[in-house]
């Protein structure tokens, strides 16, 4: 007996969650831990090295993406790149 595991879904290990609050609402990005500091001391330029994944999410643990509604009025722009950069 084998544990169905489907292809599709990305497993996120070693993650450290990056929230940030701003029009009363809540953001989180996926980093890697030992990544995240590096980057605020600005040891670390590439940001690809840094993220797990470019997507915005409400919840990463649940896998909750953020609204596209919510990122263009919070943030005035729905790039997610770009908000990863905040």
């Amino acid at each position: 007996m084998s544990i169905f595991t489907p292809t599709n879904q990305i497993r996120l290990t070693n993650v450290a969650t990056v929230r940030y609050k701003k029009g009363g609402k809540r953001f989180e990005v996926a980093c890697y831990k030992n990544k995240v500091l590096s980057w605020r001391t600005k040891v670390e330029q590439d940001l690809e090295e840094v993220l797990q994944t470019h997507t915005v999410f409400t919840n990463v643990s649940k896998g909750t993406v953020a609204k596209r509604e919510d990122l263009q009025r919070v943030f005035g722009t729905d790039n997610q790149t770009d908000i990863c950069k905040l």
